[in-house]
């Protein structure tokens, strides 16, 4: 091997060494970090997630992280789409089960299981 292959072959080697590290940060059965959701529906989801932490024991939600658990699926405008949050508070993380759903007239609506 020459220099330049050498270095092409590190270079690679650490290009996917690094996309290993990064799928390993990511929570169990989730695609990617963020959600998918807009601005108004997470505000709107919360409201849910806040219920269910309640339902849980806690009523004081601190923060929470968002991942994709599946990317949108079906017809434009009917896209179906799951994410994961993990919502820390009262010194514990829980992880909360959203399904959002584009309900065809540029809206969408959310349900947690």
């Amino acid at each position: 091997m020459n220099k330049k292959q050498i270095i092409l072959s590190i270079a690679i080697f650490l290009i996917l060494q690094s996309g290993i590290t990064m799928a390993q940060n990511l929570p169990e059965g989730t695609i990617q970090k963020g959600s998918l959701s807009n601005e108004k529906l997470i505000s709107d989801a919360k409201m849910g997630v806040i219920s269910k932490m309640v339902a849980l024991g806690c009523n004081k939600p601190e923060s929470y992280s968002a991942y994709v658990t599946q990317m949108p699926e079906g017809e434009t405008g009917k896209l179906i789409w799951k994410e994961l949050w993990l919502v820390t508070g009262c010194d514990n993380t829980y992880p909360i089960n959203i399904r959002f759903q584009e309900d065809g007239t540029g809206s969408a609506f959310w349900s947690i299981k």
